[in-house]
This record gives structure tokens, sequence and C-alpha cells, in this order.
């Protein structure tokens, strides 16, 4: 698809303002009157109207971005014994402190919330009425800002709720995004062999078959989403005696994508399988199991599966298989892997390790909070340090793996070594290149394994929960919009994408980068 043709797909997008300079107009201004107390207005239901709209909202705002939020909570908390959620004040409050997490400083409020599945649906028709009734944009042109404080926040919580769902629902997909998506999936549903599969020199690879069945998972159509039940069957067969799912090459990646298809298949007869297959993946982690101590440079990290140097492209697949599978934060996988995570961090502060390169250089970390392929080594190649040494470059790719495997073990944004990373991500925030790469060594370097890094890109940020991006100048970035129209801009006419300009680890082949770019799409519209 062309540039132009996004372009007038998006227009009716961008006719009139939008619901973020709606909302942070009103926002702003409704900042200005928070009380001494960190209230809001003069009702309990109003302060809570206006933290369900600041953290609803396309800000996202959290209690640790300032006192306008973080205040607000702890008045809702102090006014929340007792809560009856069936009354509309209290339904009100309890719904604001779900929206913040909040219920995690109160057992009674965590209590009263442990059932909110079943009654999310009741509690915020009371709690925010009204907000299906028009678009998020709609809600707030019709309440301008002479209309009364109550009114305002209402309206302002009602126009967040409203764009909070339609982020979520399947059905608010974009004309351009519905486009570039199932134009892809129908690329890939042609290029499938007489077996239903894809194949590479006359055999199926299940690596990619399971890239591109994952994708034909997240289209719209159901009789698509139909086609892929042969794949997922395909992947049973392939299930070895010790759980991994592969036909004799790169076992870690395969058993990782293949769970990661299967979950998404949503089948329930696939359940025994996944769970043997992320046992293979922990088998497979370099531990105490191999001899290896916790001071060892590679303790916690996963290579291929058949080798003893793990890195950080085959521990992002088998934490993100771990994922799928249903480990949890505490699993002792993800909770080994953090040792091998700081050490493929530029970050002193948590890695100390120095290694020797090939070249005879003694390696230790910089300090600008990006990541690598594995302790001391970087595709992006070394920088010279003042004392001699040689730091690993950092490196777009690499970083948000770290990024998302740190969230996998439990980490978020207030730990430093995560704000670390988000900071390098701030500085070098890019779609045009896979950033860390010396353009002036080798000009096509950054090309390297760019469809790799956009799928890594959006699976990093969607797992963090970044809503926006705000690089060194100041700029507010929409990461889901920019890639989606990036995206767009570079799918050819027959719906694929392609490496054209670094066809090296396999980005030469379409298949491969239109299954990398059909899943980093459903992180634009989960």
């Amino acid at each position: 698809m062309s540039l132009l043709a996004a372009s007038l797909l998006f227009l009716p997008a961008i006719q009139g303002p939008s619901v973020k300079e709606l909302l942070d107009s009103q926002l702003m201004d409704i900042r200005r009157l928070q009380n001494e107390d960190g209230s809001y207005g003069n009702t309990i239901r109003e302060t809570a109207w206006t933290v369900i709209a600041m953290t609803q909202g396309p800000r996202s705002y959290r209690e640790d971005d300032g006192p306008f939020l973080r205040n607000a909570v702890q008045n809702l908390l102090r006014a929340a014994q007792g809560l009856t959620p069936k009354r509309a004040r209290d339904a009100t409050v309890a719904y604001a402190l779900h929206c913040t997490n909040a219920e995690r400083y109160h057992t009674t409020i965590r209590g009263l919330l442990t059932p909110w599945p079943q009654l999310e649906t009741e509690w915020l028709a009371v709690a925010v009425p009204g907000a299906d009734a028009l678009p998020a944009v709609e809600h707030l042109l019709q309440c301008p800002s002479t209309a009364p404080f109550s009114a305002r926040v209402l309206a302002c919580a009602k126009a967040a709720v409203t764009f909070r769902e339609a982020q979520q629902n399947p059905d608010s997909r974009t004309p351009v995004f519905a486009e570039t998506y199932e134009s892809g999936v129908d690329f890939l549903l042609e290029e499938r062999a007489d077996s239903g599969l894809w194949e590479f020199m006359g055999h199926p690879e299940p690596g990619i078959t399971a890239l591109a069945a994952k994708a034909l998972l997240g289209s719209a159509r159901p009789e698509v989403v139909q086609q892929a039940e042969i794949v997922l069957d395909y992947l049973v067969s392939l299930q070895q005696k010790d759980g991994s799912i592969h036909a004799g090459n790169l076992p870690v990646y395969v058993t990782s994508v293949a769970i990661m298809a299967l979950q998404a298949g949503g089948r329930e007869k696939d359940q025994t399988v996944i769970q043997k297959a992320g046992n293979f993946l922990r088998q497979t982690q370099t531990d105490g199991t191999e001899g290896y101590s916790e001071s060892d440079k590679f303790y916690g990290g996963i290579g291929y599966g058949n080798d003893l140097r793990p890195d950080l492209s085959n521990l992002q697949y088998a934490l993100q298989g771990l994922k799928a599978s249903g480990a949890a934060p505490d699993d002792p996988a993800f909770q080994k892997a953090l040792l091998f995570l700081q050490r493929c961090q530029n970050r002193k502060e948590s890695n100390t390790v120095t290694v020797k390169n090939a070249e005879g250089y003694v390696v230790e970390a910089s300090n600008d909070g990006g990541g690598i392929y594995y302790p001391g080594n970087s595709m992006a190649g070394y920088e010279k340090l003042p004392n001699g040494n040689v730091a690993a470059l950092s490196y777009g790719s690499m970083t948000y793996a770290l990024l998302k495997c740190y969230v996998f073990a439990g980490l978020d944004k207030s730990d430093p070594r995560v704000a670390d990373v988000l900071k390098w991500v701030g500085k070098n925030w890019t779609l045009e290149v896979n950033p860390g790469f010396d353009a002036l060594k080798n000009p096509m370097a950054g090309y390297m394994g760019l469809y790799y890094y956009y799928l890594s890109l959006a699976e990093a940020l969607s797992t963090a929960k970044v809503q926006e991006l705000t690089t060194a100048d100041g700029t507010h970035h929409d990461w889901r919009m920019e890639l989606l129209q990036k995206l767009s801009e570079l799918q050819n006419k027959d719906g694929s994408w392609v490496n054209e300009k670094a066809p090296r680890w396999w980005e030469g082949n379409p298949v491969l980068c239109t299954a990398y770019a059909l899943n980093a799409l459903q992180r634009v519209h989960p």
C-alpha cells in the first residue's frame, strides 16, 4: 500500500480535534482545580470520575506521574471504607480504584474487587453512566469548558472509558489497519503449499509456519481463522518426547513460536502439548543442572537448544513462549533469567561483568541502558572506552527484547533497570532502521533484522503497557499509530513485506517478513 493510499484512509480520523487533544485541554484545566486534600470538585464521585478520565484516556496516567493523580487516589482510598458497589457513589469509587490498580493497598478493597470480571459491565454502567451513548470525541465536544464542573469531569470519564473500550475491541479497527492486515493475510494464504503449510525448499518450515498461523488467527474473518486449524494440527504432530516442537532445527525458536500459535488458537485439546513444550524450554535454561553457578556470565540464559551459548534473541522467544503457556512472573525460569538479562544491559550499576572478546579486548558495560546480544557481544559492534577497554554497542531489537523479558520477570517502570531501558528507547526512537548500528561503517547495517525489530518493538512496548513515548526533543509519539503508518507505507501491492535492503537473517523471505509484520500489527490493535 502506498503512503498516499494510507493517508487517504486515515483522513476521516484526522479531521477535527482528536480525543487526546480534547481530553488534554479539559484535564489541564481540571488539574488546576485540585483541592488540598487531593480531591477534585465537591463530591467523591467527581474525584473518581477525574481519576477514571486520567487513567483510561490516551495518556494512561499512573500514580508515579505526579501528585495530580497520586493524591487523588489517596483521597479515594481514605473514603473507601465500607464500599458497597451496589450504590452509584461506591461503584464509581471502586471502578476508579480498579483502573489504577489501587486495590493492592488495602485488603478490604482487594477482597471487594475480587469478583470484578463478573461485575465489570454492571459496575461500569453505574459508575460512568451513558459512556456507550456516544463516540469518545462527541462526549467531549458536547461538553464545553464553561459547563459545570461535575458535567465536565463526567464527560471526560465517559470519553476516556469509550476510548479505552475502542482500543480493546477488534471491531474498532481503523480502515487502514483492516486493509493492511487483511491484505497481508491474503498474501500468506496465497503462499501456502498444497499441504496447507508454508514450505522452504519443498519441505514445511515449522517456525515460519507457526508465525504465519498466529497471523491468520489475528484476522477479522472467521473463514481465515478456521484455516489455521490444519497448521495447529501440524505443530502438535511435531512434538518430540522431550516436549520440544520442531522438525530437526532451531528447537527453541520453533517450540516457542509453536506455543504462541497454539495458545492463540485457544483449543482446549492443545493445553497438554503447550505445557510439555513449556517444560522443554525450562530444561534448556543454563543453570545449576549443567554445572553453572550464578557467577557464570551465561547463567539463566537460553540458546538455540543444541549449544551452551545463550543469547537474548533466543531467550526472549523462550520466555514469551513460557508466558503464553501460563507461567507467572515468579516462575523460576523468569527469575533465573534476570541475571542473564542484567548482563545483557549496558548499565554499570547492575552489570559488572567483564569478558574478553575474540579480538582480545576486555569488554565491559557502558551506561546507556540499552541491550546487547549476549554478555560481551553485540551484532552492532563495539566502541572504545577511555580506559582502553571496549563496550558492546546497544541496539534496537535487543533493547526491546530486554524490556519485554524484564516485564515477564515481574519488573515494572518503577524499577531502575526498566527505567534505563526506556530512556534508551526515548533517545533512539525510530522506525526507519534498527537503531544502534554504525551507519558510517556500513550504511546498510541498520536495516539488518528490520522486521524482527518491528515485532520486538511492538511486543515489548505493549507488554510494558507503554502508551506513548517522549523523545529527547520533547516530542510525544503514539507508537502504535506510527508503526501502523510505517508498515502500511512499506507494504507491497501484493500484501507482502520483504526486507529488500538487508536480506540477512532470512528477511529476504517475504513470508517470514509478512508474518513478522502481521504479528507486530496484532499489538497495534490488541
